[in-house]
C-alpha cells in the first residue's frame, strides 16, 4: 500500500509560497510519480488529502516528528492505516484536484507513408537525399493549415503548454528506424521550440540508406518501397488528440500537405508511380504497414489503390487509441 498525500490548492500556496502554475506542475508531477510506480508493481494507491489543521495536531502529539515531507508523509500513512481518519479527512475534502492532463505538454510523430515503385538505382538519391528545405516547409505550412482550429504553441511551464506547433523531416525515414527517430525527436523538439524553425534534421541512423534498397533494384522486377514522412506535432495534449482525430476522420489524409508530398516526390523521382500518402500516428505505424503488406495485390499502374485499400476500415482494424 502507498499512502499518497495530495495537498489542495490553498495549502500548497501558502505552504510553499508558490503560485498556481507551480501548483498545476506539481499535481502533473505526482501524477507521473505514481503513474511509474503502477507500471513497476502491483500498487494499492490511497490517496489521502492533506489537512493542514490535523497535520499539525499529529505534529504536537509526535514531537519526534519535525515537519518536512517525511513527516507528511508518516502522517498520510498512518491516516490511511485508519479507516476512520480516512474517513474523516475525505469528508472534510470530498473532491479531490486532478492533474491538468490537457494542458500536457506532447509530442506526437505522424508517418506519411508513401507507396514508391522503383526500378533503377540511380533513382535511390531521389528518397535517401535530402529534400528540397523550401519544399519540406511547404509540407508542414499546409499541415498546420489543416489544424488551423488549433492556436500557436505557448509554454505554460516546463511541463504544461497551451496550442501546438509542427515540424516536418528534413529526409524520409526507413520503417525500421521509426522507433529511433521518435526517441530522437523527444530529446530535440523541446530545443526547437525555442526557435522559429519548422523543418527538423533527421539522424543518419533513422534514414533510407542506399545501401539497403541497391541489392534489392538488381532483380528484373520493379521493387515497391513504403516510405515514411515525419510530421511532429508538439503541443498541450487535448490539442493533439483532436488533431489524431481530424487525421483519423480524413483517412490518412492532411489537406494540401498530402498533395504536396505526392508531388515533392514525383519531381525528384521523374515519373508518376507515387502513391498518394496516408498519414498514420506513430503507435499505430507497425500495424498498418504490416495491413498494408498482407493485403498488396495490385498491378503496377494501380499504385493508388495500396494505401486506399488500406485505408479502408483502418479505425475499426486497428482498435488502437493513445491513452494518457
Amino acid at each position: 500500500m502507498v499512502a499518497a498525500a495530495i495537498y489542495l490548492p490553498h495549502d500548497y500556496i501558502a505552504m510553499f509560497s508558490q503560485g498556481m502554475d507551480d501548483y498545476k506542475d506539481y499535481l502533473l508531477n505526482r501524477h507521473y510519480f505514481l503513474e511509474e510506480l503502477r507500471e513497476n508493481e502491483a500498487v494499492r494507491v490511497i490517496h489521502v488529502p492533506f489537512d493542514r489543521e490535523r497535520y499539525v495536531k499529529w505534529l504536537q502529539d509526535n514531537p519526534y516528528w519535525k515537519d518536512g515531507a517525511e513527516a507528511r508523509s508518516a502522517w498520510a500513512l498512518e491516516v490511511a492505516k485508519n479507516p476512520a481518519a480516512l474517513e474523516e479527512v475525505r469528508s472534510r475534502n470530498p473532491v479531490l484536484p486532478a492533474p491538468p492532463l490537457d494542458e500536457e505538454f506532447t509530442v506526437l510523430v505522424f508517418y506519411g507513408v508513401i507507396p514508391v515503385v522503383m526500378e533503377m538505382p540511380d533513382e535511390i538519391p531521389a528518397v535517401s537525399g535530402r529534400l528540397p528545405h523550401e519544399d519540406v516547409e511547404q509540407i508542414a505550412l499546409e499541415a498546420r493549415e489543416f489544424f488551423s482550429g488549433v492556436p500557436e504553441f505557448k509554454w505554460l511551464s516546463s511541463l504544461r503548454c497551451r496550442g501546438m506547433r509542427i515540424f516536418a523531416g528534413e529526409r524520409l525515414v526507413a520503417p525500421p528506424n521509426a522507433s529511433a527517430f521518435e526517441d530522437y525527436v523527444n530529446d530535440t523538439v523541446r530545443e526547437m521550440l525555442n526557435t522559429r524553425e519548422i523543418v527538423i534534421s533527421v539522424p543518419s541512423t533513422c534514414r533510407v540508406r542506399r545501401l539497403d534498397l541497391e541489392d534489392d533494384l538488381t532483380g528484373e522486377r520493379p521493387l515497391l518501397v513504403l516510405l515514411l514522412f515525419p510530421l511532429v506535432l508538439a503541443g498541450a495534449a487535448s490539442e493533439i488528440e483532436y488533431c489524431e482525430d481530424l487525421v483519423e476522420e480524413s483517412e490518412g489524409k492532411m489537406g494540401l500537405a498530402t498533395k504536396q508530398l505526392r508531388e515533392v516526390l514525383r519531381e525528384r523521382l521523374g515519373h508518376d508511380r507515387v502513391g498518394e500518402p496516408a498519414f498514420v500516428p506513430e503507435y499505430a505505424l507497425g500495424m498498418f504497414l504490416e495491413h498494408v503488406m498482407e493485403n498488396m495485390d495490385f498491378e503496377l499502374e494501380d499504385i493508388d489503390d495500396v494505401m486506399e485499400n488500406a485505408g479502408k476500415g483502418k479505425k475499426n482494424r486497428s482498435g488502437l487509441k493513445r491513452i494518457k
